[in-house]
């Protein structure tokens, strides 16, 4: 923006530069800015008006290459960077001095620690701002800030080196400075208090700090969120008098108990303790009354307390990663204690807890579990929609009665060695079922009739798994299919499942379509056949298995992960290794223990295996994975993605 003198408005700085060319000021009678006032009023078209979010940092316009300043500014040096950028003044322009070069002169060191330097800027208009963002840019004391900023609501400064937050605006709402040098001792002598200083605060976000004390935070009646994560607390009864806070983030502390007192935070609704030192879950959980989401993961919990007075607000409860959270009872998850305890839990994450059996208490004892199918639909854990066993029981399996469970609508067990039963229980809800790397041998023979709404289904990595014809009963719902190294190829050497009449299913449909090749068909192209029954495929992954071993580059260990790949709303919570099965016979071209891929490495290196085939001129290999892809496409009519490369149109 630039001032016009002739007609006393701020105008586009671009617009001044055109009409300045066109002519003399007393030529621009009719192409001037006299007939723009149709436009509206000047403050409206101010690019920068008393409640924007200005930004401390303006960026530069064009300039001149010849002698580095704009036709009507300037050279300025940003108060950002140590470098020399053109902006244009909201003052009255003065002629730059033909022949004058800008050179760039480093800032001193005092600026960078002042957020003056920051603000005062011709182009920015700081005591009009409400958001200031100051990310990153070396700022020490906040001296000032005060008097020059009197509407600021937010501001973030994260990433600089603050030691204190003496000088901040009363008026403050929103406060995020992650990753300083702020330091709350109970030790200081003169101690901030935010009650005192930024009594409106809604809104703290302190983490990656050194702050040990959090009574500094007591009595912000107006607090809803509070984000401490890395930092050194190791204690919560100074938190008084935060009646409104509602999102208590607490990771990477020293924390070993929940001490906080939930008469002080009543309307408390996501309690975050991860990766702290605590050792039991207290009955006393059940007090905040309106607690919904709490998650424990990486501790050293030893035991939790399942009596006293139920916990009925929490939704969704994350324990994983304890390894001896259930060593006091064996392993067992009572369904009974916990329905009692957590009546209205949806969400249950219990990976690497070394769970070994999920069961009511006597319903059935270990020797019998795999053969239990309840009588009662509706008994069981009725709120229970998600559940997460990742990298359990090894040996001996895991059992599960299914029964307690029928209400679920998404199962993640990879990496759990476990058994199925041979008949399921009706779960007419159950819409993702994974149970990769579990050491299967059988899927339940009812498995259309049990799971009727089923969309996914993730077998992968279970070389002992032979059967077939469970899964072409999911003709009706099943959309997404993963049966990586499974001994499904195997089945090509015998007689075809489908041709087996103990399974009810015959094969006159499937001899309807002709082969790919004429005269007869691969392996693979037979096992595509049988999987045509399930119509409603939009992925099939189908790779490290016998009949496709040669088609695709082999799986090497640089592009495995440890843990299984976990779609859907349950996708892994948390960093960290899980606990793979030892021994089971694994293929060749599949490491052991190796269940999730790097997608887009295996891409890079199947297509370069693609082209050693073309150099070495193995046209037969070619042409079966080009028969393979145009049958998958001709068979599967809804198919998107075939062994992990997308499918065109068709």
């Amino acid at each position: 923006m630039v001032l016009n003198k002739e007609i006393g408005e701020w105008v586009n700085i671009n617009d001044y530069t055109q009409s300045s060319r066109a002519g003399s000021p007393d030529s621009r009678g009719t192409h001037g800015y006299a007939q723009q006032d149709s436009r509206g009023p000047a403050s409206q078209r101010s690019s920068i008006s008393v409640h924007s979010h200005a930004s401390a940092f303006p960026l530069p316009l064009p300039t001149d290459k010849k002698n580095g300043a704009g036709p009507y500014g300037i050279g300025l040096i940003s108060p950002v960077e140590n470098q020399r950028k053109h902006v244009h003044e909201m003052t009255e322009r003065r002629p730059v001095r033909r022949g004058t070069v800008s050179r760039d002169k480093p800032i001193e060191d005092e600026a960078l620690g002042s957020i003056v330097q920051r603000l005062m800027t011709p182009a920015t208009s700081p005591e009009a701002c409400t958001i200031l963002d100051l990310t990153g840019a070396g700022i020490r004391n906040l001296a000032g800030l005060s008097q020059i900023t009197s509407r600021l609501e937010a501001i973030c400064l994260a990433g600089n080196k603050l030691q204190s937050l003496a000088g901040l605006p009363t008026g403050l709402v929103c406060l995020r400075a992650p990753s300083n040098w702020i330091r709350f001792s109970p030790n200081d002598q003169d101690r901030f208090m935010f009650a005192r200083e930024l009594p409106h605060l809604e809104e703290i976000d302190l983490s990656a700090n050194e702050i040990s004390d959090i009574s500094v935070f007591s009595g912000l009646r107006h607090l809803r969120v509070l984000e401490l994560n890395r930092n050194r607390i190791d204690s919560l009864r100074g938190l008084h008098g935060c009646r409104r806070l509602s999102h208590l983030r607490l990771r990477d502390n020293f924390l070993f108990s929940l001490d906080l007192v939930a008469s002080e935070s009543p309307l408390l609704t996501t309690l975050d303790m991860f990766n702290n030192r605590l050792r039991v879950v207290p009955a006393s959980i059940s007090e905040f009354g309106q607690l919904a989401k709490v998650n424990m993961v990486k501790n050293d919990l030893e035991k939790i307390e399942l009596f006293g007075t139920a916990a009925e607000g929490i939704r969704e409860l994350r324990l994983s990663e304890n390894p001896l959270i259930l060593r006091h009872n064996g392993g067992v998850v009572d369904a009974d204690q916990w329905i009692a305890k957590f009546p209205n839990l949806k969400t249950l994450y219990l990976d690497v807890c070394s769970v070994r059996q999920l069961s009511r208490l006597g319903s059935a004892d270990d020797n019998n579990m795999q053969s239990v199918v309840s009588a009662d639909e509706n008994s069981g854990w009725p709120s229970l929609f998600n559940l997460s066993l990742r990298g359990n029981a090894l040996r001996p399996p895991l059992a599960i009665d299914f029964s307690c469970v029928s209400n679920m609508k998404n199962l993640y067990a990879p990496d759990t060695q476990m058994s199925l039963p041979r008949t399921l229980p009706p779960m007419n809800y159950m819409l993702q079922l994974v149970i990769c790397n579990a050491g299967l041998t059988q899927l339940p023979v009812n498995m259309g009739a049990a799971l009727p709404h089923l969309r996914l289904l993730d077998v992968s990595n279970n070389p002992d798994l032979h059967d077939l014809a469970p899964i072409l009963q999911l003709s009706a719902s099943l959309e997404t299919l993963k049966c990586r190294s499974v001994g499904f190829g195997d089945a090509m050497i015998g007689p075809s499942p489908l041709e087996s009449s103990a399974h009810g299913w015959g094969s006159g449909e499937l001899e309807t379509f002709p082969d790919a090749n004429g005269a007869g068909s691969s392996d693979e192209q037979k096992m595509l056949k049988l999987l045509s029954k399930l119509r409603r495929l939009r992925k099939l992954d189908f790779r490290f298995n016998k009949c496709t071993a040669d088609l695709y580059a082999t799986l090497s260990s640089s592009i495995s992960g440890a843990a299984s790949v976990l779609d859907g709303v349950l996708s892994p919570q948390v960093p960290g290794t899980s606990v793979m099965g030892d021994g089971g016979h694994v293929p060749v071209t599949v490491p052991t223990g190796m269940a999730r891929i790097d997608e887009e490495m295996w891409l890079r290196q199947d297509n370069a295996y693609v082209l050693n085939l073309k150099m070495t001129r193995q046209t037969e290999t070619l042409r079966r994975r080009e028969d393979y892809r145009f049958a998958a496409v001709r068979l599967l009519p809804r198919l998107e993605e075939l062994d992990g490369i997308k499918v065109g149109q068709h």
